[in-house]
């Protein structure tokens, strides 16, 4: 007799990949059971590679080739329509189609590459809804408006109308034009011109445009601003209440996230879910090394740790709190103090940035994306330089390496003025050897037809130096093995290489001319949450041995507050608030703008914080 309020009963799926023989199907996914009630959330897991996503396709029925969904595995799925549940293994792709996109939809993770580019977001939301509703183009496009104003990315009609009365006192007609034109001319924009959030809600109202019974959202968070996640995650939580009937599978690598939205938990790892349960217990009474390394990993704003725990460390031994070193506010005083009282190695002064736009109306203005920005870094600390997307942090990263021109203010590196140095200079030449940078996506960071080897070596030839080539191999094999890597691995390719190691890479990359200076530009932002605690932890031990400065820049104020003596804040180009030690911005925030950032950062309740409740014990 099934349960009135189940919508979800998933029996030993199995999902496999196969090989060519002789190798065996390697399997992704080994027979997992969970359930999902009506108008609950559960939040699912586990790193790259623990078989989250091959899941969440599994029951989408979107498993690519060669893999396959073994037949033995059961989805009992509970339409509204029917009275008895349906196994969607069972389903021919036909059939299955009438219920994916319709009462069964998902979030993915990269809405710019889940929308098509030469299409406006109006037309692709009217097709969805018009492929599972039997409604009238402009039945279709209401209800597109309708959705778009839900998720936020249209006002509703009352901000629209308050918009247009504080700026006319034309008649009531002009107000209805002037209101349809602003629905027109949201409908009639493309990908391209939205940001990273604001697609991510399209993609949340292209997914609830039929009334799903089932939502599943794929990471739909993990690039995103702290800020607009935390718009997201509230978005989410509000469509689940708001529509009872509607149940949601979360998927994340961040347990902290889960918190924010889940009801029940599933862990998993290789495959298996190791644990699952109400969130309270999971994450107040974690039983499994792999949870309790996922819940220790992550960084958090209190207590301040000398090194991050690895999801390794809790497989090798039990931890204990003395493992974790904590870090005094004294210890933190000591450091500035010791910092300060040196020559500062980087001063910069009344930096200005202006870039011409190039628009039909636009055409001839400016847009200020550094103004009149002052600050200095000391040898041997780490500035973490945070902010939202757009704020100007990759553009001052790019424009201290002189990569890109300013237009008013002066850099100084060691004492010298560097911002009239020619490009072609060999003294600016010289300088590239001390200053480097890492930035956000490996993926892109690296020649796919370069060897990891050949791409650490290539800054010692174009500088010409690391002496014979066989003391260039010699420094590539010390500097893979420094950062974490095998030094046979180096006739290997990126593509063979996992996101974390390929950041190792670019980070080896970066010391091989023994640089004084390294901007780290969101290096960790994209890696799962104890991969980011390897690289964060091999950062700190490269800048101790390689006496290194760094500007670490980041949206996440806890990964910044683990890495820097000192915090700086930017909104729209300029500093939100006065630069000050890393505590003290956490602790007693000046501005609104770093309130909010600090008060979007998802945290434990300490009833919940398992890792805090070690401590304090």
């Amino acid at each position: 007799m099934p349960e009135p309020d189940l919508i979800l009963d998933v029996r030993q799926l199995q999902v496999e990949f196969f090989s060519p023989p002789p190798t065996p199907p390697q399997l992704a996914v080994q027979g997992i059971d969970f359930r999902l009630q009506r108008g609950q959330v559960l939040g699912l897991v586990g790193e790259s590679g623990s078989g989250k996503s091959v899941t969440s396709l599994a029951l989408m029925g979107l498993v690519p080739a060669p893999g396959r969904v073994h037949p033995r595995s059961e989805v009992w799925f509970y339409p509204h329509d029917r009275p008895e549940p349906i196994n969607l293994v069972a389903l021919q792709e036909s059939e299955r189609r009438t219920y994916r996109g319709g009462q069964i939809a998902m979030i993915f993770q990269e809405p710019m590459s889940s929308l098509n580019p030469v299409y406006s977001i109006g037309f692709q939301l009217i097709e969805a809804i018009q492929l599972h509703q039997k409604v009238t183009p402009q039945e279709a496009k209401n209800q597109a408006i309708t959705l778009l104003q839900e998720v936020r990315v249209l006002p509703r009609d009352e901000v629209l109308e308050e918009n247009f009365l504080a700026s006319s006192s034309s008649g009531n007609l002009a107000l209805k034009r002037y209101v349809q034109a602003q629905k027109e001319a949201v409908l009639a924009r493309y990908p391209h011109q939205f940001s990273g959030g604001q697609l991510q809600r399209v993609m949340i109202a292209m997914a609830i445009s039929c009334n799903p019974r089932l939502l599943i959202a794929d990471e739909p968070t993990t690039a995103l601003d702290v800020t607009v996640q935390a718009e997201i995650l509230r978005l989410l939580r509000d469509l689940c209440k708001q529509n009872q009937e509607m149940s949601l599978i979360f998927i994340s690598h961040d347990l902290g996230v889960i918190n924010e939205i889940a009801d029940q938990v599933a862990v998993m790892y290789r495959g298996e879910i190791v644990e699952q349960g109400p969130k309270t217990q999971i994450l107040s009474h974690p039983q499994h090394p792999y949870t309790k390394g996922l819940l220790a990993c992550r960084p958090r704003l209190h207590p301040q740790l000398a090194k991050l725990p690895t999801v390794a460390d809790f497989f090798q031994a039990q931890a204990s709190p003395q493992f974790y070193g904590l870090i005094t506010p004294q210890q933190e005083q000591t450091r500035l103090q010791y910092l300060s009282q040196q020559a500062p190695l980087l001063r910069v002064k009344g930096l200005t940035v202006e870039f011409r736009r190039s628009g039909l109306w636009q055409k001839g203005s400016c847009f200020r994306a550094l103004d009149q920005l002052s600050f200095q870094v000391y040898p041997g600390e780490t500035l973490g330089l945070v902010g939202e997307s757009g704020c100007g942090k990759s553009t001052l990263a790019r424009t201290i390496l002189r990569l890109i021109p300013s237009q008013a203010g002066q850099i100084h590196f060691d004492g010298e003025e560097i911002t009239a140095l020619d490009r072609r200079s060999p003294r600016l030449r010289r300088l590239r050897r001390e200053m480097q940078i890492v930035f956000q996506n490996p993926y892109n960071s690296l020649n796919p037809r370069i060897s990891i080897g050949g791409a650490i070596q290539e800054p010692l030839l174009i500088h010409e130096k690391g002496g014979t080539a066989k003391q260039r191999r010699e420094r590539v094999a010390y500097l893979l093995e420094r950062v974490g890597l095998d030094p046979q691995w180096y006739h290997r390719y990126p593509h063979e290489l996992s996101g974390g190691q390929r950041q190792r890479v670019c980070i080896a990359r970066a010391l091989a001319l023994n640089p004084r200076f390294i901007i780290c530009d969101e290096s960790v932002s994209a890696l799962d949450v104890s991969v980011q605690a390897q690289v964060l932890n091999l950062l700190k031990d490269l800048q101790w041995e390689f006496q290194l400065t760094y500007i670490f820049i980041s949206h996440d104020l806890s990964v910044v507050r683990f890495m820097s003596d000192r915090i700086m804040v930017m909104y729209q180009g300029r500093l939100a608030e006065a630069i000050a030690p890393a505590q003290e911005i956490i602790t007693a925030p000046k501005s609104a703008y770093t309130q909010k950032l600090i008060a979007s950062i998802p945290q434990f309740p300490e009833e919940l914080d398992w890792l805090a409740t070690e401590h304090t014990n």
